[in-house]
């Protein structure tokens, strides 16, 4: 294998792929990156067993010049020696020896053998299960993934449980003590049930370019793929039956209230610093009193006392009601709402409470289970 490449092209190409590269993988050639020169392209893979990415350069004469085809598994340092390197790299394979030339600098590094890298499942590159635009999914995870479960004792409740069918497009996830769902009108000829680790869908929004369209590719019960221009994500499933949440959401309420979202975010941002001093920075808890204006608090022995009064908007049914709840579940599930102003919406003091923006271009909602105090 011999080429020259633009160093930030190698660069930014290598940062596509290294998100889930691991140089303590007890596997030792998952703590490399795959790298295969064509006489078209340049392959860049990153894995680790579950979730792997996959990033194409395209020669073009200028940014890539491939003078011998070859393929090789580069140490994970080549990315961070390629960032600071400003001119032209070139990189020669000689049995496992990979030579690295940048002008007066020269690396002579250790590869691995690149036929012990686990090959990646094959897919119809022109028959994607969905399409969908990048910028709309982006706001279905933001608005949904946070709610996952951080443990492993059910692990399905690690993940976003994506629903497509005739009716239109459901992501939903909850930990159990809160949850996240959105609803759309997008349908499609073929129907999906899948449940999505949620930090592979991070992982997704952060390396993606959501600016452009989204292919989906369930290949298997237990693999999806997701294309979006050169770069593939590959991740596993998790697998069996997502609990039904929908008979955990109220459809009747006391009392909603209708506040401003900036607002209310701010005075519970002042108020979380004392909840948190009480709860080791885990999030704390703090009390809503309604009556006559929403009356944020919190009261800790070791830290004090602090309340922030906010004006509603409006209210309509029960006026003058009291509910105690996470000050970080909270504060998450404003941040997933963007609109102007949100809908409050009380069923008893120790009922599920839900958050809904007053306008929306889809159908979401926020809930949030109140913490018994004393």
């Amino acid at each position: 294998m011999h080429l020259k490449i633009n160093s930030q092209t190698l660069a930014e190409a290598l940062k596509k792929v290294e998100r889930v590269v691991n140089v303590k993988h007890q596997t030792p050639i998952l703590q490399g990156i795959y790298l295969e020169a064509t006489e078209q392209e340049l392959i860049l893979i990153g894995s680790d067993s579950t979730e792997s990415f996959r990033f194409h350069v395209p020669v073009d004469g200028e940014n890539l010049e491939i003078f011998e085809p070859g393929k090789t598994v580069l140490p994970k340092q080549v990315s961070d020696i390629s960032k600071k390197m400003k001119k032209d790299v070139e990189l020669k394979l000689t049995g496992f020896k990979l030579s690295l030339k940048s002008g007066k600098t020269e690396f002579d590094l250790n590869t691995f053998d690149p036929e012990e890298f686990p090959k990646l499942p094959a897919f119809e590159l022109e028959k994607p299960s969905v399409t969908l635009k990048g910028t709309d999914f982006n706001e279905f995870i933001k608005k949904t993934a946070f709610a996952a479960s951080d443990s492993e004792v059910r692990p399905l409740l690690t993940g976003v449980c994506l629903d497509l069918n005739s009716e239109g497009l459901h992501l939903v996830c909850t930990d159990s003590h809160r949850l996240g769902k959105v609803k759309t009108d997008i349908t499609n000829e073929n129907s999906l049930k899948l449940v999505i680790p949620a930090k592979a869908l991070d992982r997704l929004g952060k390396t993606f370019d959501l600016q452009e369209e989204l292919h989906l590719y369930c290949e298997s019960d237990n693999q999806l793929i997701f294309r979006s221009g050169a770069l593939i994500f590959y991740c596993r499933l998790l697998e069996g039956n997502y609990p039904d949440t929908s008979r955990l959401i109220p459809t009747e309420f006391k009392s909603e209230m209708k506040i401003n979202r900036k607002e209310f975010l701010n005075a519970m941002d002042l108020v979380k610093e004392l909840a948190n001093a009480a709860d080791n920075g885990k999030g704390g808890v703090v009390k809503l009193h309604v009556n006559g204006a929403a009356t944020i608090s919190s009261h800790t022995a070791q830290a004090g006392k602090g309340t922030v009064v906010v004006d509603y908007e409006s209210l309509e049914g029960e006026d003058d009601y009291t509910i105690s709840f996470s000050a970080k579940y909270m504060l998450d599930a404003l941040k997933a709402i963007d609109d102007d102003f949100v809908n409050f919406k009380f069923q008893g003091a120790m009922r599920p409470f839900l958050l809904t923006p007053s306008e929306s271009k889809y159908e979401e909602l926020q809930l949030i289970l109140p913490v018994r105090t004393m």
